[in-house]
């Protein structure tokens, strides 16, 4: 403690054995400082540690003392060259902010003081304690301004970072919510679609049922014609005109009932198999349009919805085995008459003749009651499966309005919650501006 009540605080030399020694007690020393007393060498001259050491001070309103020890080991000319160097690298580290015309440098030589005095360390004496008696408040002040000018500084940057951040919160959480809006429209549409896909299926495999029975109908004719001839040329061939017409067209309609039962059973696998294909992808399209706003609901909101229960599939249809058709001698098939009458192999022709010339309109004939039935099957089946998939809609559709009441919630939630924030920081952020704008005005007044 010296006699003028200052404190003098002796910091390690930048040449200290311990590294430790440098950073830590000189640290705390500019901290609490009011002047700075630098003692350097002038044989050699400020060397890169010390320069170190002098920016740590830049910047901070200190009165600051350099003093040039060793002068003694120098002649004049060589003095005044490592003079106006250390004055120059002092001035240009430190700065000359704190104080009028830049750090005051002192060379002296401290062994010759001890013994007869030196007129550097006079100097520097004089200076020293004058500044004890007059300057030390100002600086004092002044120190004390610029910490607290420092802390302002930190809190108020602190405060803007923080402010932007929340802005940055609210803006992101706005953006997720309207992506995931539009995911939620999209959902919305897909569980809409289904029963526009299931009808417009329908009618594509009707028109696909009539354009098959078109297409087969020379076919089946062709494939009745080539079996009645066989057994017109086999069990049949040596009976009589009568029993030709008789047994012919008993063999003829079950011919006809078989091909066109096959061909209708062929139909109905069709039809079942793009019927339950269809469904299968419905609810599977379902299905992912659900788990996708899981997903999006999870990554964009922090939410976890529900899964759908699973609904039903495509209702059983009754499938009938075959076509209605009618008893032999029936559905339109007319005896030969007086052909029967007839003798020998020219009655025969003429009864087969009569069975092939049967032919197309009994084909015909039950081609169109299997198309009939396969119709109202199909219609019945579409009607199930269009039900299915409203069910499912409408299940969906309960999903999608609960996820968007709680998008809706953690929008308004973190909107208002961020602007909470936001204003809150921003009444910080002004105060402490004012705060600055006061100790700016104090440095001022203090000089």
């Amino acid at each position: 403690m010296l006699a003028a009540g200052a404190e003098l605080v002796d910091t390690p030399g930048t040449g200290s054995v311990l590294a430790a020694d440098d950073g830590e007690a000189a640290g705390q020393a500019l901290d609490t400082m009011d002047a700075a007393v630098l003692v350097l060498a002038a044989d050699p001259p400020v060397s890169a540690s010390e320069r170190s050491s002098l920016g740590r001070i830049a910047g901070r309103p200190v009165t600051t003392f350099v003093v040039l020890n060793k002068a003694d080991h120098l002649d004049a000319a060589g003095l005044a060259r490592v003079t106006e160097f250390t004055r120059r690298v002092v001035t240009e580290t430190v700065g000359c902010t704190s104080q009028p015309g830049g750090p005051r440098l002192y060379p002296m030589s401290a062994s010759a003081a001890q013994q007869a005095g030196d007129p550097g360390f006079a100097a520097f004496a004089a200076d020293f304690t004058a500044y004890l008696a007059a300057g030390r408040a100002a600086d004092l002040t002044q120190s004390a301004i610029a910490q607290a000018r420092r802390v302002a500084f930190a809190l108020l940057a602190e405060a803007t970072a923080a402010r932007r951040a929340a802005r940055s919160r609210a803006t992101e959480t706005a953006a997720r919510a309207e992506q995931f809006s539009t995911r939620l429209a999209a959902a919305a549409k897909g569980t809409r679609d289904g029963v526009h896909v299931v009808n417009g299926e329908s009618a594509r495999l009707l028109f696909a049922l009539n354009d098959a029975a078109d297409a087969d109908v020379l076919r089946l004719r062709r494939s009745i014609a080539s079996q009645l001839d066989v057994i017109l040329d086999g069990e049949l061939s040596a009976t009589s005109p009568a029993e030709i017409g008789r047994l012919g067209l008993n063999r003829l309609a079950s011919l006809a009932r078989a091909e066109v039962s096959a061909w209708q059973q062929r139909q109905q696998a069709s039809i079942r198999q793009t019927l339950s294909r269809l469904d299968r992808r419905l609810a599977g399209d379902l299905a992912a349009h659900m788990e996708t706003l899981r997903d999006s609901a999870a990554e964009l909101l922090g939410l976890d919805l529900a899964r759908p229960d699973p609904d039903g599939q495509l209702a059983r249809t009754q499938w009938p085995a075959g076509p209605a058709t009618e008893a032999a001698g029936q559905s339109g098939l007319n005896l030969p008459g007086s052909h029967l009458a007839m003798p020998g192999g020219w009655g025969r022709r003429r009864a087969r003749q009569h069975l092939h010339d049967q032919i197309a309109d009994l084909v015909t004939t039950q081609l169109d009651t299997a198309c009939t039935d396969l119709r109202d099957q199909l219609t019945a089946a579409t009607r199930a499966l269009a039900a299915a998939v409203e069910r499912r809609s409408v299940g969906a559709a309960a999903q999608i309005q609960a996820a968007r009441r709680a998008a809706d919630h953690v929008r308004q939630s973190s909107t208002a919650g961020a602007r909470h924030t936001v204003d809150k920081l921003g009444t910080r952020e002004r105060a402490l501006r004012h705060v600055l704008g006061l100790l700016d005005q104090a440095a001022t007044d203090n000089t």
